[in-house]
C-alpha cells in the first residue's frame, strides 16, 4: 500500500507534532487506499514531549530526509545462488529470468559475491582460448548437472583438473596422456576397453562414461584398485563434456569482493557506483553483510518520488531534507504563503487563524468525523500551544470556538490545562544554550537576507537575562552553522505577555522600532507572536534597509 508522509518543519513545536499526528489518523480513516504516516524532521521539545507522555502516544517517525533511497526501489525478493551451486544453474537462471546479475550467499543469507554475463564470460574466453584449462570440481554437481548416476563414488569431493577426452585409438591416446598428471585429470570417454583399464591402472582422478546403457557393460572392467569416482553420463561425449565444465561451483569464478550498497543508500549514490562499473546492478547488503535484494539500472531509471503532506508550513526552507525531490500532495497550514512550488494542483488549506490544529480540528468537522478525546486533546495541545492559551493576537475567533469544542470532547479546562502544558517546559535551568537557540528556531529569506527567528516561552525572563551572554556566542555558532545573515531569539513570558529579543548583530538592527535596553538586547511589551508580530517587522526593516542600499 502507498505510504505518505504527514510532516511538519524543521525544529518541530507542538502544533506542527500534533497536527501531523492528527491529521494523519483523519486521513487513514476517510481514505483507505493508501496509508499516512505521522513524521517529524527534528527533535520534539519538552512540552511537546509532555503532551505525548500525557497522552500515551509515541512521538511520530524521524524521517532526517526524504531523499530517495536504495530501499524505496530494489528488488527485495531476488534470485540468489548458493557459491556451491554450478554455473550450469547460474547460466539456466540468467536465460529463464531474463537477469544478468545474481548474488551469491550462504544458507543463512551472508553475502558472498555475485556472478554476472563479466564472470562467465571472462571464464569461458580468457586465457581458456589457448591453454587447456583446469577446472575446479565438486562431484555433488554432477548429477545436478550431467543428469546420470555414479557407478563408483569415491575419492575427493573437490579437486582441480584438466578434462581429456578418449576418443582417439589406444596407442595415440597413451602417448597424448602421459604428458598429463593423471592425478588431476577427469577422463571422458565411451566403452573403450584399453584406454579405460589403462585409465584406471595409472590412477586418473575422475572417469565419466558415455554411451552406457547398462551397468553390465562394465563387468568387464576391473575397478578394484581404483580410487577415483566413476560417473555414467546419459549424453554424448560432446555434450557431456560441455556440461561437465559447466558443473564447477559458482564459487570458482565468482567476483568475491564487487561494489554493494546498503538499503539506507541515497539512490544517488548507487546510481553513481553504476555509472562508473560495467554491471547493469548491484547487491544490497546489510551492516553485518547479509543480502537484502538487488538495485538495478533499470530499477534506478524509474522515476520515484516519495509523496508527502505538508502542515504547518509552506516554504522550502523550513520543510524536510530532500523536499525538493518529494510530490507534495497536500498543505495544510496557518502562516504566510512561501516558496513552494507544485508540478500538479494538489489540496491547499490554508486560513490567517492562529494554529494549524484549528484547520485539522475544522477538516474532522468538514469530513464528518468527530476526534476521540486523545486527538481532541491532541489538536487542542497544539492550538494553545500556539495561540498562548488564547492570549496571542493570532488567536481568532473560530480557534476560541475551537478550543472550546475539544475541551468539551477531551474533558479540561482550558486555561488549567493549558497552564500545565506550558510549565512542563518553562523552565530553562535543564536546557543548553544550544537548545534554547535552536529548539525553535526558523529560518527565512527575502531581500536577499537569510535570517532565523527562534522563539521559547518562560515564566521569569530574568533567567535568560542571567544566560545572556552564553546565549549570544550561541547565536553567533549558529549564525556561522548555518550561512545566515542575522540571527534572533524572541523570549516570551507568558504570565505578563511581553518578550525581550536578543540577537547576534546586523547592520540595520538600529532601525528597529523596540527600545534596546542592552546591547543586542531589546524589550518587546506586548508581543507574544512570532509569526503576526515580530515577522512583519522584521521584513518591514530588512525591506526599507534594502531601499536604502539601492539608493546608495
Amino acid at each position: 500500500m502507498e505510504k505518505i508522509y504527514v510532516i511538519g518543519h524543521k525544529n518541530p513545536d507542538t502544533d506542527s507534532i500534533c497536527s501531523a499526528v492528527a491529521y494523519a489518523k483523519l486521513k487513514n480513516i476517510i481514505d483507505t487506499t493508501k496509508t499516512y504516516i505521522p513524521a517529524r524532521c527534528g527533535n520534539i521539545n519538552r512540552q511537546t514531549a509532555f503532551v505525548l507522555k500525557n497522552l500515551n502516544l509515541e512521538a511520530p517517525k524521524l524521517v532526517n530526509d526524504i531523499y530517495p533511497k536504495v530501499k524505496d526501489v530494489m528488488t527485495k525478493e531476488t534470485v540468489a545462488l548458493a557459491k556451491g551451486a554450478p554455473l550450469f544453474r547460474v547460466m539456466e537462471t540468467i536465460k529463464d529470468k531474463n537477469i544478468r546479475l545474481i548474488p551469491v550467499a550462504d544458507e543463512n543469507g551472508e553475502f558472498k559475491g555475485i556472478v554476472s554475463v563479466f564472470e562467465i564470460s571472462d571464464f569461458l574466453i580468457s586465457d581458456r582460448v589457448n591453454k587447456k584449462p583446469k577446472y575446479l570440481f565438486d562431484t555433488e554437481n554432477f548429477e545436478d548437472v550431467l543428469d546420470g548416476y555414479f557407478y563408483l563414488k569415491q575419492g575427493q569431493r573437490y579437486f582441480e583438473a584438466q578434462i581429456i577426452i578418449g576418443a582417439m585409438p589406444f596407442d595415440k591416446f597413451k602417448n597424448y596422456i602421459e604428458k598429463f598428471d593423471l592425478s588431476k585429470v577427469v577422463l571422458i570417454a565411451g566403452k573403450r576397453t584399453k584406454i579405460l583399464n589403462y585409465a584406471i591402472k595409472n590412477g586418473v582422478k575422475c572417469i565419466v562414461l558415455t554411451g552406457i546403457n547398462n551397468k553390465n557393460e562394465l563387468d568387464d572392467l576391473d575397478f578394484s584398485g581404483y580410487n577415483g569416482c566413476v560417473f555414467v553420463s546419459p549424453f554424448d561425449t560432446s555434450q557431456t563434456a560441455r556440461r561437465l565444465s559447466l558443473s564447477i561451483p559458482i564459487s570458482y569464478i565468482m567476483n568475491k569482493n564487487p561494489l554493494t550498497v546498503n538499503e539506507n543508500d541515497y539512490l544517488s549514490r548507487a546510481k553513481e557506483l553504476m555509472a562508473n562499473s560495467n554491471y547493469r546492478g548491484l547487491p544490497v547488503v546489510d551492516e553485518n553483510k547479509y543480502l537484502r535484494g538487488i538495485v538495478t539500472r533499470s530499477d534506478i531509471i524509474k522515476k520515484h518520488t516519495k509523496k508527502v503532506i505538508l502542515v504547518d508550513h509552506n516554504e522550502l526552507s523550513q520543510a524536510v531534507n530532500g523536499i525538493e525531490t518529494a510530490q507534495i500532495v497536500e498543505i495544510i497550514d496557518h502562516h504566510r504563503l512561501g516558496t513552494i512550488k507544485t508540478d500538479y494542483p494538489i489540496f491547499f488549506f490554508s486560513k490567517p487563524i492562529g494554529s494549524t490544529c484549528t484547520l485539522v480540528a475544522q477538516l474532522y468537522k468538514h469530513y464528518g468525523v468527530e476526534p476521540d478525546r486523545t486527538t481532541a486533546l491532541l489538536l487542542l495541545s497544539g492550538l494553545l500551544s500556539d495561540t498562548v492559551i488564547l492570549k496571542s493576537p493570532t488567536a481568532t475567533e473560530i480557534d476560541r470556538q475551537t478550543a472550546d469544542y475539544l475541551s468539551k470532547i477531551a474533558g479540561v479546562s482550558i486555561k488549567e490545562y493549558g497552564s500545565e502544558m506550558f510549565k512542563s517546559a518553562s523552565s530553562l535551568d535543564s536546557l543548553n544554550s544550544n537548545e534554547i537557540v535552536t529548539s525553535d528556531l526558523k529560518i527565512y529569506s527575502e531581500y536577499g537576507i537569510n535570517f532565523g527567528i527562534s522563539q521559547i516561552e518562560t515564566v521569569n525572563l530574568n533567567a535568560v537575562r542571567e544566560r545572556k551572554k552564553e546565549i549570544v556566542e550561541e547565536l553567533a555558532v549558529q549564525k556561522a552553522k548555518k550561512g545566515l545573515h542575522w540571527i534572533m531569539l524572541l523570549v516570551t513570558d507568558i504570565i505578563s505577555s511581553n518578550s525581550i529579543l536578543i540577537t547576534s548583530g546586523f547592520e540595520c538592527e538600529t532601525m528597529l522600532s523596540y527600545k534596546e535596553i542592552d546591547e543586542n538586547e531589546y524589550y518587546l511589551p506586548g508581543i507574544l507572536s512570532r509569526k503576526k508580530q515580530l515577522l512583519p517587522t522584521i521584513l518591514s526593516l530588512l525591506e526599507e534597509c534594502s531601499t536604502m542600499h539601492k539608493k546608495i
